[in-house]
């Protein structure tokens, strides 16, 4: 992964005003969302069990399109429960640490979108453009649904003492966690 283009001393010390900081920010979180061709999912079933998957994504219009059959087990729990979560997370080869590996988490609302929108069209479009032909027969497949992830907060971890909380309508609006460890 690319280095920082801000590192912690120099938003420390005031060097940038924070909306420079912001904006500095919300450009590696877009940069690390378009790093990555998969993401993964977490799902609850009828009965409360979780679930862990994951899926192919494009981001767009603020929200991360899935394309997913109901013959998978998140297919079914989000047609029955909407509330999902979902994470981006750094290869481990390229991790400095293992604990403090970077991620992007949100909490989300899984909508489905219906085939015979433009929505629909745009985005398997995109899908196909960003991961390749087999969109293309997967979205003939009417087990197959396209769905929204519709984020709503998230956090984003750079590292040890580098945790951010996100809005999911504005990216470049962040509240660092500085809250400490305490020890045992």
């Amino acid at each position: 992964m690319k280095q920082s283009i801000v590192n912690q001393s120099t938003l420390n010390e005031g060097i940038l005003n924070k909306s420079q900081a912001d904006l500095l920010l919300e450009a590696e979180i877009l940069d690390f969302i378009n790093s990555k061709k998969t993401l993964q999912l977490a799902t609850v079933d009828v009965k409360a069990k979780p679930n862990a998957s994951y899926a192919p994504f494009v981001y767009f219009e603020q929200g991360f399109y899935v394309l997913i059959s109901e013959l998978a087990r998140h297919t079914q729990n989000i047609l029955n429960n909407p509330s999902a979560s979902l994470m981006l997370i750094e290869e481990e080869s390229e991790a400095k640490n293992l604990y403090a590996r970077v991620r992007l988490t949100f909490d989300a609302e899984a909508v489905i979108v219906s085939r015979e929108t433009q929505q629909w069209q745009d985005v398997i479009e995109l899908m196909i453009n960003r991961l390749g032909n087999t969109v293309q027969g997967l979205s003939q497949f009417t087990d197959f649904h396209l769905v929204k992830l519709k984020v709503k907060q998230g956090l984003y971890v750079k590292g040890f003492g580098q945790a951010y909380q996100v809005l999911a309508n504005d990216l470049a609006h962040q509240i660092h966690i500085n809250k400490g460890h305490s020890n045992a």
